[in-house]
Formats: structure tokens, sequence, C-alpha cells
């Protein structure tokens, strides 16, 4: 009888999450558009003598985008190269020679057309002296 009642007791604290879960999807219609939208990357940006590579990955929503490489100054982050244009579910590297600029931090980002604020996606920073 007591192994009936817990049973029933997991059974209605199940129903009750599904339909928490269920009400907390339909409540917010975008989360499932920015899934089914995703994939962007951006890896960190790494040295190989004065070059500074940057490496990211469009994603799967249509659109142009470019890759580029920001380097952090006292007034914000400045674009210092950026990739051509390319489209979705492509990737591509992007390069800067960084000889005789000093130590800045560099980062990669994402960045698309027709979005508010153009980035879509930022990797970690990597600090570099050139």
């Amino acid at each position: 009888m007591a192994s009936r009642k817990i049973s029933r007791r997991m059974v209605i604290v199940a129903a009750a999450f599904g339909l928490a879960l269920s009400t907390t999807l339909v409540a917010n219609p975008q989360s499932a558009s920015a899934l089914a939208c995703g994939g962007a990357s951006a890896k960190s940006p790494w040295k190989s003598g004065t070059t500074i590579w940057g490496e990211g990955f469009a994603g799967s929503c249509s659109g142009d985008y470019r890759i580029m490489i920001e380097r952090s100054r006292w007034y914000g982050w400045e674009a210092v190269a950026q990739s051509i244009w390319i489209k979705a579910n492509e990737g591509t590297v992007v390069t800067y020679n960084c000889a005789g600029t000093g130590t800045h931090s560099f980062r990669s980002i994402v960045w698309k057309s027709g979005t508010t604020g153009g980035t879509v996606t930022t990797s970690g920073t990597f600090k570099a002296s050139c």
C-alpha cells in the first residue's frame, strides 16, 4: 500500500513537472527559434611570429557573415582585421600583422549583417606582445 502511494505521488510530480516545462517552452517561443538557428562559433585568437590568427564559423542561419579580429584599446574594442563575406555553414581564418603595436588583448568575433549590433558570438581573449 505504501509503495502504491509513493508511485502515485511520483506520477503526479512527474506530470506537474512536465506541464511546467511545456508551459515554459510555449511561453518563450524565441528559445526554439534560437536553437534552430545556431552553431556560430569564434575560436580564441593565437599568435605565430608577429601574426595574430582568428577563426570563426558562421552558423546555420541564412545571411552574410564576417569573422573579425578585435584588439582591446583604452576606448573599447577595435576591429583590426576582417574576412571577406561568408555564408551560413561556412568558416574562415583571419590574420593580423601586429608587429610594433605593443601589448594588447585580442578576440575573434562572428558578425552578421542585418542583426542589431551585428555581433553574433565572441571568443575568449588572448593577450600578446608584438
